[in-house]
């Protein structure tokens, strides 16, 4: 059976902005006992691929090339939400209001360029543009946990490229790495 590769598309957060969410999260995941996201894993999915053999994985490459760099925007996440909502929470995200048009045009055009991608699995969900924070089991967050949360820094920074991840799951949670 031929190797499959798990693979997403994505925005990553530069390493200093990344240092300040990191910083804002060892405050307070010491309130819930939740799956939290490890700094590695920081990013925003423009599009998820799923799991593909290594020739799409290979064209998918090749057509994201010429969009890997884009005109640069600014993006700021500064508010928490969650999926399916707060009240009843199954993952736990960061959002912002700048730049999630932007976001949005950039994922149109990764989805409009991979479309005609034979074999290609490709998640069909409507974009959100989202940086996941947590995932839970339960559907409950403690009250002190949520007033933190109200605390959450204004993360900014100047996005201009986007990358092709590799997803690879272990028994700790995902490990990415950069195809593109």
């Amino acid at each position: 059976m031929p190797e499959l590769i798990r693979s997403f598309v994505a925005v990553r957060m530069p390493g200093n902005v990344a240092d300040e969410l990191e910083n804002f999260l060892a405050e307070i995941r010491p309130l819930a006992k939740i799956r939290w996201v490890r700094r590695s894993q920081f990013h925003i999915t423009l599009k998820f691929l799923g799991e593909n053999s290594r020739d799409v994985t290979e064209e998918v490459k090749e057509a994201l090339i010429p969009l890997k760099h884009f005109e640069p925007f600014t993006v700021e996440l500064s508010y928490i939400g969650a999926f399916p909502n707060l009240n009843s929470p199954r993952v736990l995200w960061l959002s912002g209001d700048k730049g999630a048009t932007e976001l949005g045009h950039v994922a149109k055009t990764v989805n409009d360029a991979l479309s005609d991608i034979d074999g290609l699995e490709m998640d069909t969900k409507k974009f959100q543009a989202h940086l996941t924070l947590a995932r839970l089991r339960d559907s409950y967050l403690p009250e002190n946990l949520v007033r933190k949360l109200g605390e959450v820094p204004r993360l900014s920074w100047t996005c201009d490229e986007l990358s092709l991840m590799k997803s690879d799951l272990k028994p700790s949670g995902p490990v990415y790495s950069v195809l593109l």
